[in-house]
């Protein structure tokens, strides 16, 4: 394989990002591309544990609302929700370091988990996920800087046999889905080893592929983001006051950012907080 060239140089440029570390490398690959990677630090005993607790919170979401047929009918089959209010290894997991490291950088100190569900693609079996869309779904605009983003951990590889994730690098630039041929074209598939974190602006278009593997293949998503944007289901009502007053959590999870119950509720704790 031929080696690039890697001297930087050039002309006529007056902007130019600072020299940044790795973290912000990545950074930088999250505005341009749409996308990157991070490494969680997870164990293989650790993604062991995960794989068997996410089989465990599906069985009891699936004897929750009665069954697979009910499940399947509101297109849900294969998906396991809020799974850090079942099991603390999700918890763990979505409070994880680096990840959250990641986010303060890109974030600053007010952000928000919206969601988090863990993901089976089956072998031949069919799933909505398999289709084109953006994780702020129905949305046709864009903004100048990330207002969420998914971290996608996969628990399993992920490359083109067992349904890895793919992506159009710089769709969360433009406002229309693009032609077909251009998909055919431009599509890459992203793949990672078990433990990795795909970061993915939360208006990048991706889809995941077909399974034609052997084995399912399996992740859990977060969708993290600004604190105007609602959570998917209540995360503070799911856990309760656990972590109500954990200074290091209680923002991220949710409770800072609910609606008021009342303008007297409202003002009172406005009044504990400080105001800029």
């Amino acid at each position: 394989m031929m080696t690039l060239d890697e001297q930087v140089n050039s002309y006529g440029i007056l902007l130019t990002e600072e020299e940044r570390d790795e973290v912000g490398i990545k950074l930088e690959e999250l505005l341009r591309f749409g996308f990157t990677t991070i490494e969680s630090g997870l164990s293989v005993n650790d993604l062991d544990d995960i794989r068997k607790k996410l089989a465990d919170v599906y069985a009891r979401q699936l004897e929750e609302i009665g069954g697979s047929v009910t499940l399947e009918a509101s297109h849900d089959a294969d998906v396991a929700r809020c799974l850090l209010a079942y099991e603390t290894c999700f918890f763990d997991l979505a409070t994880n370091k680096p990840l959250l490291g990641f986010c303060r950088r890109l974030f600053g100190d007010n952000f928000v988990l919206l969601q988090q569900n863990g993901l089976m693609n089956h072998p031949v079996r069919s799933h909505y996920q398999l289709r084109w869309h953006r994780d702020l779904p129905f949305q046709h605009w864009v903004c100048s800087m990330p207002i969420a983003i998914s971290a996608l951990l996969c628990v399993d590889e992920f490359n083109a046999t067992t349904g890895g994730t793919y992506v159009l690098a710089g769709s969360h630039l433009h406002e229309k889905f693009p032609s077909d041929a251009f998909v055919r074209r431009h599509q890459q598939v992203m793949d990672a080893h078990p433990g990795t974190f795909i970061l993915m602006d939360a208006m990048v278009f991706h889809r995941a592929g077909k399974n034609s593997s052997t084995s399912v293949r399996r992740a859990v998503n977060h969708l993290i983001g600004r604190p105007f944007l609602a959570q998917q289901i209540d995360i503070p009502r799911m856990l309760g006051s656990t972590h109500a007053h954990d200074p290091a959590v209680s923002n991220y999870l949710g409770y800072q950012w609910g609606p008021a119950a009342s303008v007297t509720a409202w003002r009172k704790h406005r009044s504990k907080r400080k105001v800029t």
